[in-house]
């Protein structure tokens, strides 16, 4: 009987999510997507025609991750030959503006998904992947993968809520994977680089300046307003127009996930990086001071002062 692998990915709506989901069904993996937007958008459609299967997903509700859950053990039972591969927390939010400017709802969202959605539904499939690998006499052991980001190497101002969220996903896999290797079961941190404009990630982004300004007060609209307003026009631009549902086609960040999903012993942290990132993040590991490190961190977010 031959085995098929099956994975299980959070966050397909768009993206990231939609890609990875779309090339592992492509490279023959029994995908389950999960589509926080539901099963009959064009997103869903496009991944059904590459036979992935599109299941609604929540991961800050846990009945939604108890359902997905289910339905990914259904095609289980009803396909033994079918085998839990991996899970892929990859549903993410990012809300850029300095700390002070961010209302609650933002902050806890980041929290929540980006971090607690990843422990939700790690915590659902975890007893589930433990069986599989100690069961699995294949040379690919099944595999945790969490989508980090260089926020949580390197914190950034305008990005306390997200960097606090990604830092935890890094130390949350590491501890996984010490736990867990004696199973035979990793857990891989996987860092795409930067693609604001080949995903929806930062849609509400408009909204979200308008929501900070309501949410001050008037002494703090005084000080601010320019710089939310200017920040604001400022990343509208440069995210350009809402990105498609299939936007994402970097081959590079494809292929480096590609590895971290069938490597025989994958690593701890697989991480894709432009030139740009590699030069200026190798600089923020220096010992500089203060002033200097705060220069070259403008320099490398452009963002405009006012």
């Amino acid at each position: 009987m031959s085995i098929m692998r099956l994975i299980a990915v959070t966050g397909c709506d768009s993206g990231l999510g939609w890609a990875i989901a779309a090339r592992s069904a492509r490279e023959g993996f029994i995908t389950v997507a999960g589509m926080y937007n539901g099963v009959d958008t064009q997103a869903a459609e496009g991944l059904r025609e590459l036979s992935a299967h599109p299941c609604l997903l929540d991961v800050t509700n846990p009945e939604s991750i108890a359902s997905f859950r289910d339905y990914v053990k259904s095609l289980l039972k009803e396909n033994p030959n079918y085998k839990l591969h991996a899970i892929v927390n990859n549903a993410g939010v990012m809300t850029i503006g300095d700390y002070e400017w961010q209302t609650p709802a933002m902050i806890e969202s980041a929290i929540s998904i980006n971090l607690l959605g990843t422990m939700r539904v790690t915590a659902a499939f975890l007893p589930d992947l433990r069986i599989s690998a100690l069961e699995s006499t294949e040379s690919s052991k099944p595999r945790i993968i969490n989508v980090a980001s260089h926020c949580g190497l390197q914190p950034l101002p305008g990005f306390a809520a997200y960097c606090a969220s990604k830092a935890g996903v890094i130390a949350f896999t590491k501890a996984l994977r010490m736990e867990n290797l004696r199973h035979g079961l990793s857990a891989v941190a996987f860092i795409p680089g930067g693609f604001v404009r080949s995903s929806n990630i930062m849609a509400k982004q408009s909204a979200h300046g308008n929501d900070m300004l309501e949410h001050l007060n008037d002494e703090q609209k005084s000080f601010f307003k320019k710089r939310i307003t200017a920040l604001s026009n400022y990343l509208q631009m440069a995210a350009g127009s809402n990105a498609g549902y299939d936007s994402l086609r970097d081959e590079n960040i494809i292929e480096t996930f590609v590895k971290a999903l069938t490597d025989d012993n994958p690593k701890d942290l697989y991480k894709v990086e432009s030139w740009k990132y590699m030069f200026y993040y190798n600089l923020f590991k220096l010992p500089l001071p203060e002033a200097t490190l705060g220069w070259l961190v403008k320099k490398f977010l452009t963002f405009p002062s006012e």
